[in-house]
């Protein structure tokens, strides 16, 4: 029980670390301005910026843990016992880490289709608090192409250990963490100016989550 218990704290720790390092990739990282811009522009007063940035950061949260319930739902025990020994679950998982570090070094790029945000945008730009949440669905959607490589990598831990809830504690960790930045500039804007600007070090920092992503697919390598 007390391994367990360092395992899964380990994982949300994982998770965690997982949805603030997907902040500083260039597909979001640029974003936060346009994004708590959002909030504090028009006509909204503090209180109302401050509200737009909570149900953003709320509705973050819910689309990743619907991610993570979606997977549980379809999760057994027993294939969890297959992916945690079996081979092949693990060759597939090192070959799912070599690919998205692939895209994290610049060969292509993972994304959902094109319609998808557009449909959230033309929601988002009627304005008031449940725009925050078409605001929140098309964030998720566009930055894909950058998160898609952490949600991937947190939910083949997530259906390899014993929990069935792994998936959705992890979903709902890393949209936390994700989401956290813009609901705290949303409340202090004037946090915005200490942020670095965006350059060529935020490829920097994708080649080396991809060289991360390739140290996990050796693991499950020598897992067999």
């Amino acid at each position: 029980n007390s391994s367990g218990n360092e395992s899964l704290l380990m994982f949300i720790l994982i998770a965690f670390a997982a949805g603030i390092g997907s902040i500083i990739t260039p597909c979001v990282f640029p974003m936060i301005p346009m994004t708590v811009s959002f909030f504090i522009g028009g006509n909204s007063n503090k209180r109302s910026g401050i509200i737009k940035g909570i149900v953003f950061g709320l509705s973050v949260t819910l689309i990743y843990t619907l991610i993570g319930i979606l997977v549980s739902v379809f999760k057994s025990t027993d294939a969890t016992d297959v992916m945690g020994t079996h081979w092949l679950p693990n060759v597939l998982f090192a070959v799912m880490f070599i690919v998205f570090a692939i895209s994290f070094l610049g060969a292509f790029e993972i994304t959902l289709p094109g319609s998808l945000a557009n449909k959230a945008d033309s929601k988002a730009d009627k304005g008031g608090i449940i725009a925050s949440f078409f605001v929140a669905l098309a964030m998720v959607i566009v930055s894909f192409s950058c998160t898609g490589p952490f949600v991937g990598s947190i939910l083949a831990a997530g259906v390899t250990g014993g929990l069935a809830f792994k998936p959705v504690i992890g979903m709902f960790v890393f949209g936390f963490a994700f989401s956290l930045p813009f609901v705290i500039f949303s409340i202090f804007p004037s946090m915005m100016k200490k942020l670095p600007k965006s350059g060529s070090w935020l490829n920097v920092v994708k080649v080396i989550f991809a060289f991360i992503l390739i140290a996990f697919a050796l693991k499950y390598q020598l897992n067999q």
